[in-house]
């Protein structure tokens, strides 16, 4: 009776982590790029910035088309949404000073390390 209330529990336990999507190296992958940018952009010079915040709408956007149709991925996914919101509000900006940039890009880094910790604690 013990050995099958233990297996009962085993396979409970192992259907229970299949709610989950798998690990992905390209979703972390794309995330890391997008924090990186984000913590190594200059916004003291403003043709550096422009560039890396082309560059990161570009690397989010990838991100979010990437995990859309994955499955079992439904809190990447919403992540993955709220990043881009992010990244296309300081995109879409035409100008802004220095310090708006830094809190932005701050904003941006911490959300996208957050993503980094839920896509890096998938199951492998």
């Amino acid at each position: 009776m013990k050995k099958l209330i233990i297996s009962c529990v085993i396979v409970f336990l192992s259907g229970c982590s299949l709610l989950i999507g798998p690990y992905d190296t390209n979703e972390y992958l794309l995330v890391t790029k997008v924090r990186t940018t984000a913590e190594l952009t200059n916004c003291d010079n403003p043709i550096q910035s422009a560039t890396s915040i082309e560059s990161l709408y570009v690397n989010v956007t990838e991100f979010k088309n990437f995990s859309q149709y994955l499955p079992m991925n439904k809190a990447t996914i919403d992540l993955s949404n709220k990043l881009y919101t992010l990244v296309d509000e300081l995109h879409k900006k035409e100008s802004f000073s220095p310090a708006y940039c830094k809190i932005k890009l701050n904003m941006i880094a911490k959300s996208a390390e957050q993503i980094q910790q839920v896509v890096g604690s998938k199951p492998r």
